[in-house]
């Protein structure tokens, strides 16, 4: 089906927020672990990068997109159009400032439309353009009384949790069964509260925000696992790969993002003894024999490397890389062990050409030796 601009716009929303999560959880383990280790590491939270998208969606001061339009939606002789000139003057046009005070952030991430009457939001996966045609009604998302009530009674218990704010509605006083309304109907529910239930005529952002938060309430009370799921085309054949369709899912899913704040931080690490097993090749007589702290057996290896400080951090069991160290030391360790199993290779192929030689040389002086003393007692 087809997801109409207000409804990406949610989605997109709620894709931030989830990221927002997602990087300050992950970089939250890992900046504990920098504390663990006594790594020099300035605190930084990652979460925060997402945070003026989100404020430029969801925000109350200034008000934001989302809340712009609630507030549209009670406004007598509002419309789209009102609403897009109401945003572009927030977002866009002069700021109302005092003295000392910067621009809000989320305005570097506003655009207005150039040609349609809309909007355009840059978000962590890239720029998109809303279209703000038929917004308020979507945000308003009447529904039938009727309907509302005998879906709230409804026997199936998920279809009634749905409608579970419609479940104490009133009928209105002006309601009527086929048209017709009879005189003691009429005076029985006059004097009757003309209200719904609290929350009924909450807007479809209002509702969104409300299970979003309860969402991410009930992700910060558990320990959570991510999973990225690609779709590697869309003809839904095995052994294709649609390299843009995958590279767009990437950037969408919030992989990118997590990569890019990763290379901020010191993403690989290894244990000391782990460390010193697997490198210490590259560093020959560093190390005098026999036992020597850890520690102080990769601070003499890196200083021998010749590695940058700037590349690596060592803790109290771990030593800390930026990304792509691990790998240049890779390359370094594989052609050292490739040039020591050449020449190892070409010393055994020596030895064994040379026992060879010497076997043939010694069934040559053999059958010489044979022939000499056939014509002696010949």
């Amino acid at each position: 089906f087809e997801v109409n601009a207000y409804e990406q716009l949610l989605i997109n929303y709620t894709n931030e927020r989830l990221q927002q999560f997602f990087n300050h959880h992950m970089f939250e383990l890992e900046q504990e672990e920098y504390a663990r280790e006594g790594i020099q590491w300035e605190y930084k939270n990652f979460g925060l990068d997402l945070q003026p998208t989100i404020d430029l969606i969801e925000g109350a001061s200034p008000i934001g997109i989302l809340s712009c339009l609630d507030e549209e939606c009670i406004m007598p002789k509002a419309s789209d159009a009102t609403f897009t000139q109401k945003l572009q003057a927030l977002w866009s046009g002069e700021p109302q400032l005092t003295v000392g005070e910067a621009p809000h952030p989320g305005r570097e991430k506003y655009t207005p439309a150039r040609f349609e009457q809309g909007f355009i939001v840059r978000h962590y996966a890239g720029e998109v353009e809303y279209r703000t045609e038929g917004w308020l009604e979507k945000n308003k998302d009447p529904l039938n009384d009727n309907l509302s009530r005998l879906l709230a009674a409804s026997d199936e218990p998920y279809i009634a949790s749905l409608f579970a704010d419609f479940a104490d509605s009133v009928i209105p006083a002006s309601s009527s069964i086929n048209g017709v309304v009879g005189a003691g109907t009429v005076g029985s529910l006059a004097g009757r509260k003309r209200t719904v239930k609290k929350g009924a005529f909450r807007t479809v952002a209002q509702r969104h925000k409300e299970q979003l938060a309860s969402l991410m309430n009930q992700l910060k009370a558990t320990q959570p696992h991510f999973v990225r799921c690609i779709v590697p085309n869309g003809l839904k054949k095995a052994g294709r790969v649609d390299v843009p369709l995958v590279l767009d899912q990437l950037r969408c899913n919030g992989v990118l993002e997590g990569i890019r704040i990763a290379r901020l931080g010191y993403p690989n690490r290894l244990p000391f003894v782990e460390f010193r097993q697997r490198y210490e090749v590259l560093t020959p007589g560093i190390i005098p024999p026999g036992y020597m702290d850890g520690r102080k057996a990769c601070l003499r290896m890196v200083d021998a490397l010749e590695l940058d400080k700037e590349v690596f951090r060592i803790g109290t069991s771990k030593i800390f890389f930026k990304a792509g160290v691990l790998a240049e030391l890779e390359e370094r360790r594989d052609a050292l062990l490739f040039d020591i199993f050449s020449r190892f290779q070409a010393t055994a192929r020596m030895f064994m050409a040379r026992r060879q030689m010497k076997k043939i040389l010694n069934r040559a002086i053999a059958v010489r030796t044979i022939q000499r003393n056939a014509r002696v007692y010949g």
